[in-house]
């Protein structure tokens, strides 16, 4: 590998385990709005049913489909109108509960913090997301992250989404960076790695833990499954 100087990481689902926070999440919302066992719901089928449709319309949202104000409530009026749950108001509901409660979990991939640690020795990091601005500063504050983070910079802030690499772009200029001595690190091979790839990073590290199957023909692309192999791939 060419000389790195400067590392960025997607945040959710590559550092901040997004699928263990968001369920225990799901799961307190649920009870506290008195939904479990409503209609015959169940927390673990309503939780598989949801991320279908939150993943959906967080794709929609990246293309510019649909708008913030959409995705925030919507998901949930979908997700519990598959029980034939639909109330005025409950999606909006639901989503404040949720959104006071999500970002508030601590859960990170394993290796995380050692990583991030490791690798704060040498090198500034920072957290490239399409995650919204208030939500992702809260989940910033987590003793595993915050140390070793220098900024975090959201399409928001941006205005741009991944893979756009216009949101690749800001980051670098904002931060002062040459895109081909960065590295990307994320579990999106599309919308991380190959986006900034295609923005002019050198490189690209795809953290697939759950090894969806993907052919990988760039030599710039290294696949990973677990986090603590990146100690090995930048020294």
């Amino acid at each position: 590998m060419g000389e790195i100087k400067t590392i960025f990481w997607d945040l959710d689902h590559t550092l901040w385990d997004f699928e263990r926070n968001s369920g225990e999440a799901l799961q307190e919302t649920l009870y506290g709005l008195d939904l479990v066992g409503r209609n015959g719901l169940e927390i673990d089928d309503f939780i598989a049913r949801y991320h279908v449709i939150n993943d959906r319309m967080w794709d929609e949202y990246r293309r510019g489909l649909i708008v913030k104000e959409d995705l925030r409530a919507r998901r949930f009026d979908e997700a519990l109108g598959l029980y034939g749950i639909k109330e005025d108001g409950l999606g909006e509901r639901f989503a404040t509960m949720y959104l006071d409660i999500c970002p508030l979990k601590k859960n990170l991939f394993p290796g995380a913090e050692h990583v991030l640690e490791e690798l704060s020795k040498k090198y500034p990091q920072y957290i490239i997301t399409n995650g919204f601005s208030e939500v992702q500063a809260i989940k910033m504050d987590n003793d595993g992250l915050k140390p070793y983070i220098c900024r975090t910079i959201t399409s928001e802030e941006a205005g741009a989404r991944k893979p756009s690499p216009r949101i690749f772009e800001y980051a670098l200029s904002s931060v002062d960076c040459r895109a081909d001595e960065s590295i990307m690190i994320g579990d999106d091979i599309d919308n991380d790695v190959i986006a900034a790839l295609n923005a002019g990073f050198a490189r690209g590290i795809w953290f697939n833990p759950t090894d969806k199957k993907r052919d990988i023909t760039d030599d710039r692309i290294i696949e990973i499954h677990s986090l603590i192999e990146i100690l090995d791939i930048i020294s």
